[in-house]
């Protein structure tokens, strides 16, 4: 890997790091989604970088995808399991990261959460040039399952380019019997899933979170793709761009330039927990950016 790729992912790493251990500072009770997002945004915006995607902050049942909408309100509530999922891109390359955290420190889900982060710190351990992709999911669904709860099945970590958050590669929370190998000078993200319940989500209602799909030779210029490119983007963030914000939006939804994302649900309305970080797969080492 080129000695300047390699240190923008690590710096990304940092500030993707840093931004994410900030962000858990502000949940506490009363505090509003909107805040909470808005600041972690800025702190990475701050710190030189622009954010990978926008800061999802998924409660209880919920896996992933909610951001906050212009003017939200809102808030957390004592015993809300939140999922706090971040990045920062620096020069289009990324880092993801992401952890989970009652609010109130109530406890009521430490084992689950201890599950992810065990599962999570477990693949790490394992990972190397060339393993096996089932070998991962093995391993971060047999944690999971010695704990008693259950891998999220239909979710998992992914392959990350430049300016392209979730590329080829898929990495499931179980053994999926793919036994193609992760190819050396590989960035990735690793992120176990756990569930109370029967481990598997569907899509509900849209989280104010989009991406262009298709941008064309053409788009240099689209309002869009010269503010955010082909990461992902906010209906809050499109709103000091223009008036009319979801407006333009829809509009370009119906052209099938931009897709949504909607908030993943657990189908039994249980529990869910999320650990994750960003790791270079090197010839030579292994570098956890996000740590």
């Amino acid at each position: 890997m080129d000695a300047d790729v390699k240190n923008k992912y690590i710096l990304a790493g940092k500030i993707g790091r840093d931004a994410l251990e900030y962000a858990q500072t502000l949940i506490e009770p009363g505090a509003l989604f909107y805040d909470v997002a808005e600041k972690a945004e800025q702190f990475i915006r701050d710190k030189g970088a622009v954010p990978s995607f926008p800061v999802n902050l998924s409660i209880n049942n919920e896996a992933a995808h909610y951001t906050p909408y212009e003017g939200d309100k809102k808030k957390f509530k004592t015993g809300d399991l939140v999922k706090v999922d971040l990045g920062a891109m620096v020069d289009g390359y990324m880092s993801d990261n992401a952890a989970t955290i009652e609010v109130g420190n109530t406890g009521n889900y430490s084992d689950l959460i201890d599950a992810t982060r065990d599962a999570l710190n477990s693949a790490i351990k394992i990972l190397r040039p060339l393993i096996n992709i089932y070998r991962i999911g093995e391993e971060i669904g047999n944690v999971i399952t010695s704990r008693g709860f259950n891998p999220i099945k239909n979710l998992g970590g992914h392959g990350i380019n430049r300016y392209d958050l979730h590329s080829e590669i898929f990495i499931p929370n179980y053994d999926d019997g793919n036994d193609e190998t992760i190819k050396t000078d590989k960035v990735i993200a690793i992120e176990p899933f756990a569930s109370t319940g029967i481990g598997m989500i569907h899509s509900g209602q849209m989280g104010n979170i989009y991406i262009i799909d298709k941008p064309g030779v053409r788009d240099r210029d689209e309002i869009l793709y010269k503010n955010f490119n082909t990461a992902p983007f906010a209906e809050r963030w499109v709103s000091r761009l223009m008036k009319n914000d979801q407006e333009y939006i829809r509009k370009k939804m119906s052209t099938k330039y931009v897709s949504g994302f909607p908030v993943l649900k657990e189908h039994s309305k249980s529990m869910i927990a999320q650990s994750e970080h960003t790791i270079m797969v090197l010839g030579d080492e292994i570098i956890v950016t996000t740590k």
